[in-house]
């Protein structure tokens, strides 16, 4: 005979039940008008997306400014090649690289741990206490912010190569998964058809990092002094990271059905327009059987390979382009940082103007996928 259950674990089942059922209602009762859902998409729009947007802005400003610090006031020596030891070509390359084998090792892990789970914490002092430790979205993406700021503002205190490197590794670490735990969020809030212009607007954002990062490193570079200009520049950059993380558990929402700044009618309306399949507060994190349909379905891999081609030809030519820029012999090495700055205003300008193309069906994904690919690459090979 199975043993009873314990009230606790009956309450907990009863408020799952409870919550899938008004999700359901919520599907199927709506009855808002065209323009009110266009304005509760609006109003959740002015509500998460322009924190998601800045917060990515610093991310990628955090992971691309050691392209920034390779150049700054190399001509008096005091740049982070020399004083680390005068890196070679080779150590450098494996400086930059190193960060993203466990970025794309645990991108997967760190986006399935953002959805909602329970831990119990057990600590013993003479008897045992226990604490629940609940993991939602808003926690999970400060969390991770919190952590690759203070990460980045350890580089400043590195002494040579071996420093260097464990940072790095670290950081990949601290920053992996942020990228598609957003895509996933806002997949609670928007159904796919509606989500290219919000990625669009997103991801252009972190093109704007190349702008804001070559100017914070051109007038950081004058503060070179008794602490080089690129320790200064990593400290620098690295607060912003820390307090936006913290401000993110109390600013960010974490599911409609919880979400404060929306009525129970809007609450509603918002559920009601999600697929049927669409993630939710309630729904399994993982599915094995969607996972084996998405592995065979060949528009994944055509994808997967356009992301690949776009990682290479734009991000990874990024790293070595102030760099480029400097031993062309006709700049300082402060200029050649802001002259790694315009490119990237045409690349945010660009990628808007496509994702509002393909959410009014009338351009095609994959056009966009190749049209992009190309311009990132035009744009650096510009530079």
């Amino acid at each position: 005979m199975a043993p009873p259950s314990s009230p606790s674990a009956s309450s907990s089942s009863i408020h799952k039940e409870l919550v899938s059922t008004v999700t359901k209602e919520a599907r199927q009762t709506s009855s808002q008008s065209p323009s009110e859902i266009l304005r509760i998409q609006r109003k959740i729009d002015l509500r998460i997306l322009p924190w998601l947007c800045f917060t990515y802005l610093v991310m990628r400003i955090d992971v691309n400014n050691i392209s920034n610090a390779a150049i700054m006031n190399v001509e008096v020596k005091h740049d982070i090649k020399t004083q680390l030891g005068k890196l070679t070509a080779g150590q450098w390359n494996w400086a930059i690289a190193c960060f993203f084998y466990p970025y794309a090792f645990l991108e997967p892990i760190s986006t399935l741990m953002m959805k909602k789970t329970a831990y119990d914490i057990v600590f013993s002092l003479g008897c045992s206490i226990i604490l629940k430790l609940v993991i939602s979205p808003s926690f999970w993406l400060g969390r991770l912010m919190v952590t690759w700021g203070i990460i980045v503002g350890c580089i400043a205190a590195v002494q040579n190569y071996d420093g260097l490197i464990t940072v790095r590794v670290l950081l990949g670490v601290a920053e992996a998964g942020y990228y598609p735990c957003v895509i996933y969020y806002l997949a609670f809030w928007f159904r796919p058809d509606q989500m290219a212009r919000r990625v669009a607007a997103f991801y252009s954002f972190g093109q704007v990092s190349g702008f804001v990062g070559g100017f914070l490193a051109f007038a950081i570079s004058y503060a070179d002094g008794r602490l080089a200009g690129w320790r200064w520049l990593f400290i620098i950059e690295g607060i912003p990271a820390v307090l936006m993380g913290i401000a993110t558990f109390w600013v960010l929402p974490d599911y409609p059905q919880t979400a404060r700044f929306l009525s129970d009618d809007e609450k509603s309306a918002t559920l009601n327009l999600l697929s049927e399949h669409s993630p939710s507060k309630e729904a399994k994190t993982w599915d094995w059987q969607q996972v084996v349909k998405l592995f065979k379905d060949p528009t994944f891999w055509t994808w997967t390979l356009v992301w690949f081609f776009h990682a290479v030809g734009g991000f990874g030519l990024s790293y070595a382009l102030p760099t480029v820029i400097f031993q062309l012999g006709f700049t300082t090495s402060a200029l050649s940082n802001v002259l790694s700055m315009p490119p990237s205003l045409l690349t945010f300008t660009v990628l808007n103007i496509l994702g509002w193309l393909v959410q009014s069906h009338k351009f095609n994904p994959f056009r966009v996928a190749i049209v992009c690919t190309c311009q990132f690459t035009f744009n650096h090979g510009l530079k």
